[in-house]
């Protein structure tokens, strides 16, 4: 993860520069970089948080692309989380990050969704405000009481199966838990079959995929593990004629034009990424249908 972010107030303009990142979004880099660390420093958090979807991706394996949220789910080997408790979880490393990047971070809210104890695929939605050094005015007002006006969103999954992780040092001291590139391929393709019966559009998760098999190495048979798996764990059929079906490309080509303003590095044509994800599939040893 080493320069994938500002590790300092100060170092923030030269980041952006070096980067070619607008210096709000390096600003909110930082922040992003710190509530990472405060993860990385409480054990509670460390052992059971694993990063992983775009900004997993984007912060470890293939810098592009990223977002405001950072998306985590819990191994469920671990201690559990329970909804009165988890806003607790965070403060102490919140606390220490505070105190030593000069950044100020508070628990804004926690809202579990959709709600009820009985629904098996549920997120903690947590949002973190951050007040940085130089911002004396929204200082005092958050020291008033007020909300910050800067917030960054983290969103926690409950009962998403895990297939690989590993541990990597955010900077040379504290390790954060991040999901193998495999697990978030795999990741993405379900969420592309996904698409109909949740009536959304992933296009990012597209693009993600094509830039990926364009610049890295992925082990096959273990997406394709990954994926059956994550797959019935939400009763969605594999096949690979489901890849190629129109619906598919239809759903994920909405927005997919307006990703090219995202993208530092990379930026893959429509056409050019269906047919990424076609030979990718085509390579998997999945059902065919």
């Amino acid at each position: 993860m080493t320069d994938l972010y500002p590790v300092t107030f100060a170092s923030i303009p030269h980041w952006a520069r070096e980067h070619n990142v607008r210096a709000d979004l390096a600003r909110m880099r930082f922040a992003q970089y710190a509530i990472l660390r405060a993860i990385s420093v409480t054990g509670a958090l460390q052992s059971t948080l694993v990063f992983k979807g775009g900004n997993a991706l984007d912060f470890v394996w293939q810098p592009n692309r990223s977002t405001t949220d950072l998306d985590f789910s819990i191994d469920e080997t671990s201690q559990p989380f329970q909804d009165d408790t988890i806003l607790a979880k965070f403060q102490p490393g919140l606390a220490r990050v505070s105190r030593a990047l000069q950044i100020d971070l508070t628990t804004h809210s926690v809202e579990r969704r959709p709600p009820g104890a009985d629904r098996t695929f549920a997120t903690y939605q947590l949002k973190i405000g951050y007040v940085l050094p130089d911002e004396e005015a929204l200082r005092r007002r958050v020291a008033k009481g007020e909300k910050s006006t800067h917030v960054i969103k983290l969103d926690i999954s409950l009962n998403e199966p895990i297939c690989a992780s590993i541990s990597v040092s955010i900077d040379g001291t504290h390790d954060l838990r991040v999901s193998t590139l495999e697990d978030i391929v795999a990741e993405k393709l379900r969420a592309l079959l996904q698409q109909s019966i949740r009536n959304r559009s992933r296009c990012q998760d597209l693009l993600d995929i094509a830039v990926i098999v364009r610049s890295q190495p992925v082990d096959h048979d273990a997406v394709a593990d990954y994926l059956l798996r994550k797959a019935a764990a939400r009763n969605v059929p594999v096949f690979r004629t489901a890849f190629h079906a129109v619906d598919l490309a239809t759903r994920a080509n909405v927005g997919y034009a307006e990703l090219e303003q995202t993208t530092r590095v990379s930026f893959i044509p429509f056409e050019e990424a269906l047919r990424d994800l076609y030979e990718l599939v085509d390579r998997l040893p999945i059902p065919d249908g």
